[in-house]
């Protein structure tokens, strides 16, 4: 888990490149720039297991704030756009995973990325706890991506929504996760 906050911390750092040189400079890691070459190259990365510490921590951290200034726990879960740009005949590098979707905004389909996301938050702060990928080929609503993202997470969920799923909903009666 350290190396992974000193890596965050790198990246979202202003004026990062992308070279490990940087991302070492950025993160104020203590130990030597090989080691960090080291552990991205040959370090097997277990994704799932990655994540499910991430969310762990995430989970420990919002928790003692929770306790410390009595604030309620809350859980977002949310859709949201990541809009692809130039047209395809002009993009120096395919984008994988764009589908087209209908923008209520611009009031047409436009190519993008779709993410169904969770967020956990008390009132000061507020973490990304999950998301995944919406891909239209895989049969999967966005409705069943965030019942599946539910599972992972053991606290009750306030509901407010201008149109809740029906099955989002039983699925938190379901495990007594709704309030």
């Amino acid at each position: 888990m350290k190396h992974l906050v000193h890596i965050v911390a790198a990246l979202t750092t202003k004026g990062f490149s992308g070279t490990l040189t940087n991302r070492h400079h950025g993160s104020f890691h203590p130990n030597h720039r090989t080691t960090l070459s080291h552990f991205f190259t040959n370090i097997p990365w277990d994704e799932e297991t990655l994540l499910r510490k991430l969310q762990q921590w995430m989970l420990h951290r919002v928790e003692r704030i929770v306790k410390q200034e009595n604030q309620p726990l809350f859980v977002s879960i949310d859709d949201t756009i990541c809009q692809k740009t130039k047209p395809s005949s002009q993009a120096t590098h395919a984008i994988q995973g764009c589908d087209c979707h209908y923008s209520h905004t611009d009031k047409k389909s436009i190519s993008e990325h779709s993410l169904v996301w969770h967020m956990v938050h008390t009132m000061p702060q507020a973490f990304p706890f999950a998301f995944r990928l919406y891909n239209k080929a895989a049969r999967k609503s966005k409705g069943e991506l965030a019942i599946e993202m539910l599972s992972s997470l053991d606290v009750r969920r306030p509901m407010n929504s201008w149109h809740p799923s029906q099955a989002l909903v039983e699925a938190c009666l379901k495990n007594s996760l709704f309030t």
